[in-house]
């Protein structure tokens, strides 16, 4: 076996011999003059230069060279696992030479003829060539010297056949040994089972290959003309060999795109389908490494580079590459541009081609474009080939766009989960995580402190002080935008913290945030980051050149101090920041004096709001609803007010102390009660509008509720068809059979569901199909974007369309102007509800306010197309 042989089979290996080279090169320079000095001493101390050729030495010493050079060039590439084995064929010359040539005639060529493939077809580092050619020199001595220690010199046989066989056997494994110290002055150590492995897999392969040189030699040797027949014999073995490994290597291709299908099938995340689609293709083009660029991919969800390398996968974090890093690349711009894939062979001539390699460090790569729906998001390439004597080719080529076909499948599965895992987990408006992932992550913080791996944790709520008055003076867009910025503060504060823990900002609903902090020693550290929470509200914030104030009252409970479980903590840290506001906000920690029942303000709250549902305190405020079709009215929503003493309070002052204390049952009776009365009122006098009631999750879990409701609609004699219950995404989704069974006894009385705050919660088309529901609410955050934001455009248009299909009414909500409501309109959807119609007011106001409607007086009304002015079916 010749030693450019050895040499390859090891540079496949994944470290590589060019680094092998250049980080232990004093070794191998040492290497180097022992296999010349060995060589030298071989052809002195034997009588190796003497002729001992059995036949006709007919064959001079430039024919050896050509035979040499041919052998090394027409190779056998063996693939075993992720080791490319080259075999060079140099035994069959080496044979041949033995018994038709002289000494230096085989030596010579032996030396000379490797030397030229190594320089200029293989192009091997300057390093590389001096070591496979000194070895090639020491094998060559020692093949001579075994032969002529072996062979007594006379005619060819069984004693010149065996003699031959020893040679060959000796210096394949001569090689195996050498090469094997060469990989040790890499790894720092001689593995000797890897030397024992290699040295009897090399002396078996040269004893195969070199026997078809000795018969070809001896046949020969008796008789010249049977040259032509071993040479047409060698090249039908030769094409027969290279067909079936085409075919075999062919059907390993097909084997490992169906398990890399497979493997990326059942990946469920975009770094799981990356790291899997740069493993496969790594292994499908047997290459070094394997790459993966973005710089369109949807949703920023993929990093912007991925690199699976010898020593491991290297990821950069940041989501979004840009163009700035396609434009400076050529070869990656070209690939982008034409769209279509790049070969860089290792001979190329192009200049950013052979840039684009230098700068990666690689010999050659390929380069194929990544495609989701149409378009290129990204790139996956390939480099190095392991093995120096074979490159890429256009099969490789191929093979890799096949990979990158099945990688846009999976990924475009992957980063369609992913979305949907994060929207399910976050909040639409502030991008924060919602409740839901708050209480996974507190729990977990929990769990860690039962444990003993963390010393503590600490839970905030906050609740914003002055925000009512900012969404009802300047609209809802500006209480969104306050949220927004409120949002980012917190996260810049809670990143710039200097805790030792981890710090999770969220957001609850309304204008309630959490914080998580996790492994806190102590009150000092959770004290501090809440007051650095208060403090960033203190300076006025800016909405559209309006200058605004908010402040935050923060409740802080800590486990293991205030309890281990997420229900009580959580409950606790609201306890406090309700006692932070009620003293004019900042920071309140829990302690066990805040208990409702020690807590006047806090009693005395929940006595008032008791009285009121009781004595009809409660009352129903209505916005009314037009419809998109024509401008009429339709109907109205009810909105909860509390007539106290201090003035009217709005539903987020109540509702906490409702739901917490168990009046909200009642509370919603109430509700129904008033609004129902306003109905039956409006039915008197000739006004067939509906009314819209909002129903807690706590009244559908509530067996009695569907009775509750149908004693009401007697009472005040209302047809069922004019109430609409408005029950939020989370109820209908809790899936709870107490929850079907009522609103399926609600359907048959006749009464109209509808789901409120659609496609901000866990929306289910499965849902959709098995609950009796008749209309959707589009939400606000939805609504109010829709001229801003395009994708928001589209989920509006595949709402209104979906509903249209189903047999469902869809009603938009936080409708402000004029330009939202045509553009409404135009998607479809069915009704409106806003400022833009009306404010909400009083129930007993609505007669009036619908006859200035109607005819056309004073009060902010959408124009038609054409600039007709609608009448109302509401009228009589």
């Amino acid at each position: 076996m010749s030693g450019s042989r050895a040499m390859d089979r090891k540079g496949a290996s994944r470290r590589g011999l060019v680094a092998l080279l250049t980080a232990r090169g004093t070794r191998i320079l040492g290497l180097i003059v022992f296999l010349v000095a060995a060589g030298t001493a071989m052809l002195m101390w034997t009588p190796a230069l003497e002729n001992k050729a059995p036949g006709p030495t007919h064959l001079p010493w430039w024919a050896m060279v050509l035979m040499f050079a041919v052998a090394e060039m027409v190779v056998l590439h063996i693939q075993i696992r992720r080791e490319a084995q080259t075999v060079s064929l140099s035994e069959i010359p080496l044979v041949v030479g033995l018994f038709m040539a002289g000494p230096e005639g085989l030596l010579v060529g032996r030396v000379v003829g490797s030397l030229l493939i190594f320089v200029f077809h293989r192009r091997q580092a300057p390093i590389k060539v001096a070591f496979n050619t000194a070895l090639v020199f020491a094998s060559g001595a020692l093949a001579l010297t075994i032969w002529s220690l072996a062979f007594n010199g006379q005619e060819a046989g069984p004693q010149a056949w065996a003699a031959a066989f020893a040679a060959l056997v000796a210096a394949g494994s001569f090689d195996a040994t050498i090469t094997t110290m060469a990989i040790a002055c890499y790894e720092g150590r001689i593995k000797i089972s890897r030397m024992a492995r290699e040295v009897a897999s090399a002396g078996t392969l040269a004893a195969a290959v070199g026997t078809v040189g000795l018969v070809a030699a001896t046949a020969v040797t008796y008789d010249v003309r049977s040259a032509f027949l071993v040479e047409a014999a060698g090249a039908l073995l030769l094409l027969g060999y290279r067909a079936y490994a085409s075919l075999r290597e062919r059907h390993e291709s097909l084997e490992q795109l169906y398990h890399f299908s497979e493997v990326v099938s059942g990946a469920h995340d975009v770094d799981t389908v990356l790291r899997s689609v740069l493993a496969q293709a790594r292994q499908l083009l047997r290459s070094d490494r394997a790459e993966f660029l973005s710089f369109d991919f949807p949703g920023a969800l993929a990093p912007a580079r991925m690199s699976l390398l010898p020593d491991g996968v290297h990821k950069e974090a940041v989501a979004e590459v840009g163009h700035t890093v396609v434009d400076a690349d050529p070869v990656v711009a070209r690939v982008r541009r034409e769209r279509r894939s790049v070969l860089l062979a290792r001979t190329t001539k192009d200049a950013a081609e052979k840039e684009y390699l230098a700068e990666h460090g690689l010999r050659e790569a390929i380069v194929v474009p990544l495609h989701m729906d149409g378009v290129i998001v990204g790139t996956l390439s390939v480099g190095n080939r392991l093995g120096e004597v074979r490159g890429f080719d256009a099969g490789d080529v191929r093979l890799l766009e096949t990979v990158a076909n099945h990688a846009g499948v999976a990924l475009k599965s992957g980063s369609l989960i992913a979305r949907l895992s994060h929207e399910a987990h976050h909040d639409t408006l502030t991008g924060l995580p919602n409740r839901h992932l708050l209480q996974q992550e507190l729990d977990a913080a929990i769990a860690a402190v039962r444990l003993g791996t963390s010393v503590g944790c600490a839970v905030m709520i906050s609740d914003l002080n002055g925000f009512k008055e900012v969404n009802d003076t300047l609209g809802h867009q500006h209480g969104d935008q306050l949220l927004r910025d409120v949002a980012r503060q917190f996260v810049e504060v809670a990143e710039g913290s200097e805790g030792s823990g981890r710090t999770l900002v969220a957001r609850l609903g309304g204008d309630e945030f959490a914080v998580l902090l996790t492994d806190v020693a102590g009150p000092d550290e959770a004290s501090a980051l809440a007051q650095a929470m208060v403090d960033s509200l203190s300076a006025p914030m800016r909405l559209d050149g309006v200058s605004v104030e908010v402040s935050a009252s923060i409740g802080v409970a800590m486990a293991p101090l205030h309890g281990e479980d997420v229900s009580g903590l959580l409950k606790r840290a609201d306890v406090a920041m309700y006692a932070a506001k009620a003293n004019g906000g900042g920071v309140r920690f829990y302690d066990e004096g805040l208990q409702e029942a020690a807590n006047p303000s806090r009693l005395a709250l929940v006595g008032e709001l008791r009285s009121a549902i009781k004595d009809g305190g409660i009352e129903a405020w209505v916005q009314p609803k037009a419809s998109l079709v024509d401008g009429s009215i339709v109907g109205v929503e009810a909105l909860a007010r509390w007539r106290h003493a201090d003035g009217v309070r709005g539903p987020h002052e109540f509702l906490p102390v409702a739901e917490a204390n168990g009046m909200i049952g009642a509370l919603t009776e109430a509700m129904l009660d008033s609004s129902l009365s306003a109905c039956s009122a409006w039915l008197r006098r000739g006004i067939q509008a509906g009314v819209a009631v909002n129903v807690s999750p706590r009244s559908l879990r509530d067996t009695s509720f569907a009775e509750t409701v149908s004693a009401v609609l007697a009472r005040h004699d209302v047809p069922a068809h004019l109430l609409t219950l408005e029950i939020t995404e989370t109820s209908l989704m809790a899936d709870s059979p107490q929850a079907l069974d009522v609103l399926v006894r609600l359907n048959a009385l006749g009464v109209r569901l509808s789901i409120d705050d659609f496609g901000t919660g866990y929306s289910s088309l499965a849902y959709l199909r098995r609950l009796p529901v008749n209309e959707i609410k589009i939400d606000r955050e939805f609504t109010s974007r829709i001229e801003t934001d395009p994708r928001v455009l589209m989920i509006v248009r595949s709402v209104a369309d979906l509903a249209r299909n189903i047999g469902m009414q869809t009603v938009a909500e936080g409708v402000e102007d004029q330009e939202t409501f045509g553009r409404l309109q135009e998607l479809g959807v069915g009704q409106a509800q806003g400022y833009h119609i009306s404010r909400p007011m009083p129930a007993s106001e609505f007669p009036a306010w619908l006859d200035r409607y109607n005819e056309d007086l004073n009060g902010p009304r959408p124009l038609l197309p054409g600039g007709r002015r609608p009448r109302s079916h509401a009228a009589a």
